[in-house]
């Protein structure tokens, strides 16, 4: 990046608040924050979510036109760097461009943004968690962290390692493949290896996921709020862990108020990143996101952690 471009980024930085405040633009097609073209690459695990909340966004800001797109993590990222690629006259009236994810940027995917000199912005909208899920009419009930873990790691993984009160009984677990988002929070956080060793089936769709789990093919590990989303038919188990003194935490269920006390051991980030300029419709968009009032109580009422309201946890009365 040219010295006269890294100073007119840094002023749209410092300009930020101000657009966002929000000035109409000079031509009705103008890109502003909110104003007109933006494209979405969705993580497919979210998709439903994100389109509720793109379709308030657009009433209350009737000059932008959000286009979602979905698909799994991973080729969102390809896609950012597809289309910013693409995009060499970068005109105020051009599409802008964002992704809505599950997970961070991996390892990789930011080494190619410094490799291209890309200024990336990033916004944490909010927090998911990564769930076990069964059919409704399986026995499992609870489990642990570490038992999920072991299951992982094992060829011959057993029902009895998530839930020691359950039968030795062999499992097959049922994920979504290596582009999706839970694939590779569940290989950062268990198994800093390339794969699952215990028997699995995966699926290019969280929806196919969940589909399985329903038909008791296996034991799904996938986000939450796909999974409640099928409640009759599945169930996600209550989750105990050992923290780092060593002491044990009982089984929890998924809850903002587990997130946010943290009784729920496995938080996944759901995650806004754009490369185009601050005073685009991207940024508008992902700030609104992750800061507005409409927005961040709407992931709350979802059952999410929204990053950037506190949640009041009123304590029962004791009479």
């Amino acid at each position: 990046m040219n010295r006269s471009l890294m100073s007119c980024c840094l002023l749209l930085a410092v300009a930020a608040g101000i657009v966002l405040a929000g000035c109409e633009a000079p031509k009705p097609n103008a890109n502003t924050p909110t104003s007109g073209r933006l494209i979405v690459f969705v993580d497919d695990l979210y998709f439903p979510l994100v389109k509720t909340m793109s379709d308030t966004f657009m009433i209350r800001n009737p000059n932008a036109k959000v286009e979602l797109r979905s698909m799994p993590a991973r080729m969102a990222v390809q896609q950012l760097f597809d289309q910013f690629a693409r995009d060499t006259a970068r005109t105020d009236t051009s599409a802008a461009y964002a992704i809505v994810i599950g997970r961070p940027l991996l390892a990789d995917e930011q080494e190619a943004i410094a490799r291209s000199h890309i200024e990336s912005k990033e916004y944490l909208i909010a927090y998911d968690a990564l769930a076990v899920a069964v059919s409704a009419s399986s026995p499992l009930t609870k489990g642990t962290r570490e038992g999920l873990k072991r299951a992982l790691g094992e060829k011959a993984a057993t029902a009895a390692m998530l839930d020691t009160t359950a039968a030795p009984e062999p499992i097959r677990f049922i994920l979504a493949d290596q582009n999706s988002s839970a694939y590779s929070f569940v290989l950062k956080e268990f198994l800093r290896a390339d794969a699952v060793a215990a028997p699995a089936r995966y699926y290019s769709t969280a929806d196919s996921v969940v589909g399985a789990v329903r038909a008791g093919e296996g034991v799904g590990v996938i986000g939450w709020w796909a999974a409640q989303r099928d409640s009759a038919h599945v169930r996600t188990l209550a989750l105990g862990f050992i923290d780092s003194s060593g002491a044990h935490h009982p089984p929890a269920i998924v809850h903002p108020t587990s997130l946010v006390t943290d009784a729920y051991p496995l938080k996944m980030p759901l995650m806004g990143y754009s490369f185009s300029s601050y005073k685009s419709l991207a940024i508008g968009y992902l700030a609104w996101l992750a800061r507005s009032q409409d927005a961040q109580y709407f992931l709350a009422h979802q059952g999410l952690q929204p990053a950037n309201v506190k949640i009041r946890i009123v304590m029962p009365e004791h009479e």
